[in-house]
């Protein structure tokens, strides 16, 4: 059977559109590259993913929007998703609820991202391309050289994923001013705020192109409503993205991000040559190191084609006047992003100081890669009536061409973890691997001094960037007037409850970065918190007596505000199109119904934690109040996880390294052990302050051959010099030995 024949029984089959099956399916090499074993290298890859761990324990501890990540930098927690636009996360956290894990969920991530945007090419363009050329730009989207290093070299899922809404968006508002019909307008409203959500600087980019793409079609066709109907779309879009962008707009001096846009100057050295401009390489060279080269420069290929597309322009016999509108326009929006990457664009970036917080002129490529895209489908209109054969055969071509020449070069290997001999797998990822890949981003901004290296650490911590995780010298000295009596309550990833009995009022510390998002409640009533130390830790001052503490991470009012905004403009997006009846209602309460079986699911496992009652006092130096052990029974040759709360009770002078020892039950025999420094090795005891409670977590593994029976868990605190353990007394001053007794546990077949 000919092609023409199939093509022509698949459009009589309910309207079968072949175009969205062909373009799904030239998603296939992208995805071959992306699900090998372990998780491939890229330059932000571990940022995402170990964000993504640290949204999911949050949520199972009841935060379903946590904008502060309890977990990474070294325990202290960072506002990431205040900042952060955090969409693609959930995408991810969505795939991992639905039992992939982390690594897998981020892939998972990338290949939707790989289909959506082929697919959403293809429903813009053949608007007013046609089919054929169509597929020709959702391929040449698809496989736009920027667009493949964004997930294989950046490893950047959030401005990866912004090329789905590009063409969303501009088909949206182009229904929506071209028929006037109103149920187009919560639909451009909703794809607006999804581009937001998922990378502010890319919609930062792009809101220039869709209020010109929005007056080039109201000057084409003049409507009444059609201004009325645009504006409100675009107040709807940032109405509904309002509990997102308002705080983290109010709120950027609070963190370091805060200093990068009016100091960096490092994009001027980003800025190109007309020369370096476009690729010499036939197969584009993929950068997998900065220095190598030229970053993301355009393909050589893609500037051909864009070139060759270019020459409608000069026949407009070609074209229809439709047609030739949209390509010169998205002819304009590739030269325009095109200088910007120049040299010669530089008055632009010294006077606009709001283009210095893209960080990257290279992000542009995002514009040229749409812009390109376009041109390169508009090559097969001028073929619209020659032969069908002639036409496959030139598509064909330049499919191939584009495919080829992109994919060629492009290399994906695993990652490794310092120190790490094999790559980072699925089991990889917990904890303690985060902690490292904290100190590898350390490491970076020690070597590299990039101002974006930890950007989101609070401005009230004062210790360098570089070395808050060290060991001090010389601590400053100091201690508790006297030792307070502790009970622990709940302990979730954004909330601390326990009760305090103190004869002296004392600065009670967290070890948490201050911000004034934490709010701490004494016997119900607000108490204001504020940043002590170096290291900027969240105090509260407990006053004499006996008071409950509530310590919760909450909004501010820039929260509210946007929140109220977001709510307001939600109504107003659900009652257009309640009334207009739009299949998009039925969507969204299918969405509804989807995420019950999810919620459902985080029920199955909790990061709240319910610490069992213990206080010993290891030398004056620090007292352990607590600890959580989740069973009290486990099988030969499984792990588990056992949390440690301390008190400091002075500054301490010396380093001192924890253990803790699974041992028989006349302590004798050691079966296993944890031993390490603080918090994942990375919160020196010289670094703890008098009143500080400090949460630490190990793994222990009991090996496979251990026998039956009951053991005794136990753990301290030594000094490596002279292998001595700290005394342990009880809180009359009993003598306890030099090791503490947490309790018994069975091993059970």
């Amino acid at each position: 059977m000919s092609i023409p024949r199939i093509h022509q029984r698949l459009s009589r089959w309910h309207g079968f559109d072949w175009g969205y099956l062909f373009t799904s399916l030239s998603t296939i090499p992208t995805l071959l590259l992306l699900f090998r074993p372990g998780y491939f290298a890229s330059h932000d890859g571990l940022h995402h993913l170990y964000r993504l761990y640290d949204l999911d324990w949050t949520i199972h501890g009841g935060s379903l929007y946590p904008r502060w990540l309890p977990n990474l930098g070294f325990g202290y927690g960072y506002p990431v998703l205040n900042y952060y636009a955090p969409l693609t996360y959930y995408v991810a956290e969505v795939f991992h609820l639905l039992g992939a894990g982390y690594i897998a969920s981020i892939e998972l991530t990338f290949a939707l991202g790989f289909l959506l945007s082929g697919m959403t090419m293809y429903l813009y363009a053949k608007e007013f391309l046609g089919r054929w050329p169509a597929v020709v730009a959702s391929l040449a989207y698809l496989y736009f050289p920027y667009h493949l290093a964004d997930a294989y070299v950046r490893g950047a899922p959030s401005e990866f994923f912004a090329f789905v809404f590009f063409p969303l968006i501009l088909w949206a508002f182009h229904r929506l001013l071209v028929t006037g019909e109103v149920r187009y307008l919560p639909l451009s409203s909703l794809l607006l705020a999804g581009l937001i959500l998922t990378h502010n600087l890319t919609a930062f980019l792009f809101m220039p192109v869709l209020i010109a793409y929005l007056v080039l079609l109201i000057a084409l066709r003049p409507r009444r409503r059609a201004l009325l109907h645009a504006g409100l779309a675009i107040l709807l879009g940032f109405g509904l993205s309002a509990f997102y962008w308002l705080p983290a707009w109010a709120e950027v001096s609070w963190i370091r991000a805060g200093q990068v846009g009016p100091t960096v100057t490092e994009y001027r050295a980003l800025l190109l040559s007309w020369q370096e401009l476009l690729s010499p390489c036939l197969l584009y060279p993929y950068l997998h190191l900065p220095g190598q080269g030229v970053e993301h420069p355009t393909g050589l290929v893609q500037g051909v084609l864009t070139l060759f597309s270019l020459v409608l322009l000069l026949h407009p016999s070609l074209l229809s006047k439709k047609k030739r509108w949209v390509v010169a326009f998205f002819a304009v929006v590739n030269l325009a992003a095109i200088f910007m990457r120049l040299s010669w664009s530089q008055f632009l970036w010294d006077r606009l100081s709001l283009l210095r917080y893209l960080q990257f002129p290279w992000r542009l490529q995002a514009l040229v890669g749409l812009g390109t895209s376009v041109l390169t489908g508009a090559l097969l209109i001028p073929l619209e009536g020659v032969s069908f054969r002639l036409r496959v055969t030139v598509m064909v071509g330049l499919l191939l061409a584009i495919l080829i020449t992109s994919l060629v070069r492009l290399s994906v290997v695993p990652i490794h973890l310092p120190d790490h001999e094999e790559p980072l797998a699925e089991e990889g990822v917990s904890l303690a691997t985060m902690a490292e890949y904290d100190y590898q981003t350390a490491l970076w901004a020690r070597l590299w001094g990039g101002p974006w290296l930890l950007e989101y650490l609070p401005i009230w911590v004062s210790e360098a960037r570089e070395e808050f995780f060290l060991p001090l010298e010389h601590p400053p000295s100091g201690t508790l007037p006297s030792l307070p009596e502790m009970t622990l309550g709940r302990q979730g990833p954004l909330e601390r409850t326990l009760r305090v009995k103190t004869e002296v009022g004392f600065p009670l510390s967290f070890h948490i970065f201050y911000f004034p998002h934490w709010k701490a409640h004494i016997d119900g009533k607000p108490k204001e918190t504020y940043p002590s130390g170096p290291l900027g830790l969240l105090t509260v001052d407990i006053p004499p007596g006996e008071h409950e503490i509530v310590l919760r991470f909450g909004e501010t009012s820039a929260g509210q505000v946007g929140l109220s905004l977001s709510l307001v403009s939600g109504v107003i997006c659900l009652f257009i199109l309640v009334k207009k009846r739009t299949t998009l209602t039925l969507v969204l309460a299918g969405l509804l119904l989807f995420s019950l079986p999810l919620l459902l699911h985080l029920k199955n496992r909790s990061s709240v934690e319910e610490p069992r009652g213990l206080e010993a006092n290891l030398g004056n130096e620090a007292t352990l109040l607590g600890y959580y052990l989740e069973r009290d029974s486990y099988r030969p040759g499984e792990g588990f996880n056992l949390t440690l709360y301390w008190l400091a009770l002075s500054s301490m002078e010396e380093n001192y390294k924890v253990f803790v020892h699974l041992t028989d039950e006349k302590e004798t025999d050691l079966i296993a052990q944890n031993d390490r420094w603080p918090v994942y090795n990375f919160s020196p005891t010289t670094r703890w302050q008098p009143g500080e409670i400090v949460v630490d977590r190990y793994e222990i593994e009991i090996p496979p051959d251990t026998p039956t029976g009951v053991y005794r868990l136990l753990t301290g605190m030594y000094l490596v010099e002279t292998m001595e353990n700290l005394p342990v007394w009880e809180r009359d001053g009993t003598p306890m030995g030099n090791r503490i007794l947490l309790q018994s546990l069975s091993v059970e077949r």
